[in-house]
């Protein structure tokens, strides 16, 4: 059993690291298992979310580093938000929703980046605050936390009905695996993050032929011609 942890995880077991590192997995896991629901416009999706921050960022916190609540709660609002932005589409089905998609904006892209500033500063806490993470060698932390960030950014735009923001989920997990295979990578880590990009893509791809406000607006019209008057020229 030890050695299948190891195998794993790249850490001992019973260790502090090997016990974050496993957090981190299991809530990687969760958030792969909330992508796939989330790109079926599933409301189950939002309460993995949430059990993907406690089991991984909220658990870390409170047992080793008090400070990462700082990104832990704003995340565990953050999936909270979608729940309640879902809330507000039709249902289809027991836990569906008719989610309306949203085009691509200028603004959107800005408010995304916006955040993502915002949650990456969270992220990093105290290495961000005490100069750290600018230190030589810190490259592929800063750019590995970061990419956690962007995650919960993709998942907010998710929720406002924006499909290129599968897209954004996917993007963080390629430059995930790209961080770890230039270390030792945990292998458990390494995998779910794969099943990260793969459930990005599959969500862009299942979200081309969501209904857009346009699409609904021009069915209802053309829907309250029928049928044609017969004193149309």
């Amino acid at each position: 059993m030890d050695e299948l942890f190891y195998n794993l995880f790249s850490q001992a077991p019973g260790t502090d690291s090997g016990t974050q590192v496993a957090l981190f997995a299991v809530s990687a896991l969760l958030s792969c298992i909330a992508m796939v629901l989330l790109a079926r416009r599933n409301d189950l999706g939002w309460w993995a979310q949430i059990l993907a921050v406690f089991a991984g960022p909220t658990v870390v916190a409170l047992q080793y580093e008090i400070s990462m609540l700082f990104y832990a709660v704003p995340a565990m609002l953050a999936a909270a938000f979608g729940l309640w932005r879902f809330s507000k589409y039709e249902m289809a089905g027991r836990f569906g929703r008719t989610v309306v998609r949203r085009e691509f904006s200028v603004k959107s892209l800005l408010i995304g980046v916006a955040l993502l500033v915002v949650f990456g500063a969270l992220r990093l806490g105290r290495m961000l605050t005490t100069g750290f993470i600018f230190g030589e060698g810190t490259a592929a932390v800063l750019v590995s936390l970061l990419a956690e960030a962007t995650l919960v950014v993709a998942l907010i735009g998710i929720a406002c009905g924006f499909r290129w923001a599968w897209l954004a989920a996917s993007a963080s997990g390629v430059v995930y695996v790209a961080v770890l295979f230039g270390s030792n990578p945990a292998l458990a880590l390494l995998g779910v993050t794969v099943f990260q990009v793969l459930a990005g893509l599959y969500g862009w791809f299942v979200w081309r032929d969501l209904p857009t406000a346009k699409s609904i607006a021009a069915e209802a019209e053309s829907g309250s011609e029928y049928p044609p008057s017969p004193y149309a020229a």
